[in-house]
């Protein structure tokens, strides 16, 4: 099994971000510590863009936010441009965070959780396809995914970049 398709199709992930750096910048790991890939975004880009490339450096895939939106919203697509679907963050909500991910206008996944807890909980249709907890002790800010269920890995990854990406924006902003 080539390290491209140990990526799209493991279903334990560790995403790493680098702390200081000059963009955005994730390692993706197994649970052993073996790298598979990485994202890479820069901070001052208008919309935000991530790629995500595997070990031999091919893009696996790439997320772009839109730039004028109501409400904060990023699409994924695959590596032939493809979408893979857009991921949109609910405006108002008075616990916790939501997410939805929809595809040709079409919602198929909801995502749930809590920033400051460090647990989102994704689902499609009820049932729990995805789970993504942060670390709390490390160096690095470290990410636990975890895959359970029938759903693509690059629209997990996507999400979960995302997630970071505003969650972190609107900490910074805040303050």
């Amino acid at each position: 099994m080539s390290n491209i398709n140990s990526l799209l199709d493991i279903k334990e992930i560790i995403l790493k971000k680098k702390i200081l750096s000059i963009r955005e910048h994730y390692d993706l790991e197994n649970a052993t510590g073996t790298k598979l890939g990485e994202a890479d975004g820069n901070l001052f880009q208008f919309p935000a863009k991530f790629v995500v490339i595997g070990t031999t450096g091919s893009e696996l895939m790439h997320v772009e936010g839109k730039l004028f939106s109501l409400r904060k919203q990023f699409t994924i697509y695959d590596n032939t441009g493809a979408e893979l679907g857009t991921i949109k963050k609910k405006i108002v909500k008075l616990i916790g965070e939501e997410y939805w991910v929809e595809k040709n206008g079409v919602e198929f996944m909801r995502v749930y959780g809590n920033f400051t807890e460090h647990d989102y909980q994704m689902e499609i249709n009820g049932a729990q396809v995805a789970s993504l907890h942060k670390k709390w002790v490390s160096v690095r800010d470290q990410f636990e995914i975890s895959i359970t269920g029938e759903v693509d890995n690059r629209v997990v990854l996507g999400a979960v970049i995302v997630i970071e990406h505003i969650e972190v924006s609107e900490k910074q902003s805040h303050q």
